[in-house]
């Protein structure tokens, strides 16, 4: 998930209105005890290599609820913590991860790009990161699809469930067959989609879906309302100014995916 010029419209519309254009935005205050979750984009990744074990443990010491990350099937089958298709812009290599093992990708540096205070970066397996904030922070594990798959939603279901993870995460992808497909397998775990401007569609309200992942250009009141009558949960990304922040949360909405959750636990702090 990117935050993008979208932001231009939420400049340019008052707190009033909504960023559609469509409607008169209504806010709601928000008691403190219903107060949306902090969510950690790949981690603190504002101040740390994004989906590394490091950004999780400083989102952590921040106060996050919870982390979004991203997971990709590697070539021999396991799941790990990568955003990107290929591996270029985030370590020391080059490559595809659906063409590499899981051992090739753990041998290269994941930190050194973002600073040199964090050569020796790994890139984590799932397993890894669910053994690292167990009890502490939850997940919201974004299936990444690269097209060349192998039974994907099989393979997270089962890691989940070998893990015993399933009360500490969601999963959500903008691959919505695959999230219906992990829902069909699991209907125990809380699952949704993602989506931005270009992949919405108001079907998303009568799915079986249980949480719906918005850019925030799309979320005013009237999408909270028909969220609300569905019975879905609304996250929204990725919200990075405090003035964007303060009006997701007059929103209502459940979770607020941003890179700063020191930034997000401020902005909530206050009444």
């Amino acid at each position: 998930m990117k935050l993008s010029g979208y932001i231009l419209c939420a400049l340019l519309f008052p707190a009033g209105s909504g960023c559609t254009g469509e409607h008169t935005q209504t806010e709601h205050p928000v008691s403190p005890e219903s107060r949306p979750q902090i969510c950690a984009h790949r981690g603190a990744s504002g101040y740390a290599p994004e989906n590394s074990l490091a950004a999780l443990k400083l989102a952590m010491e921040m106060g996050a609820d919870m982390a979004e990350l991203d997971i990709q099937q590697t070539a021999d089958d396991r799941l790990v913590v990568m955003h990107d298709d290929a591996v270029d812009r985030t370590s020391n290599g080059t490559g595809l991860v659906w063409q590499m093992s899981s051992d090739s990708l753990r041998a290269l540096d994941n930190g050194s790009w973002f600073d040199k205070r964090f050569s020796g970066e790994r890139i984590p397996t799932i397993e890894e990161v669910m053994s690292l904030v167990r009890g502490k922070m939850k997940l919201n594990i974004e299936v990444k699809l690269h097209g060349h798959e192998r039974d994907i939603a099989r393979l997270v279901v089962d890691t989940i469930r070998k893990e015993k993870f399933e009360n500490e995460c969601i999963v959500t992808s903008f691959g919505h067959e695959v999230a219906d497909e992990i829902k069909r397998l699991a209907p125990e775990l809380k699952v949704g989609y993602i989506f931005d401007r270009k992949s919405y569609s108001e079907a998303v309200f009568a799915s079986d879906i249980d949480v719906l992942s918005s850019h925030f250009w799309l979320v005013d009141s009237h999408f909270m309302a028909k969220a609300r009558a569905a019975g879905k949960e609304v996250h929204v990304w990725t919200v990075n100014q405090k003035f964007l922040m303060r009006r997701m949360r007059k929103l209502g909405v459940d979770a607020i995916i941003t890179n700063y959750p020191d930034r997000l636990a401020e902005v909530l702090a206050k009444k």
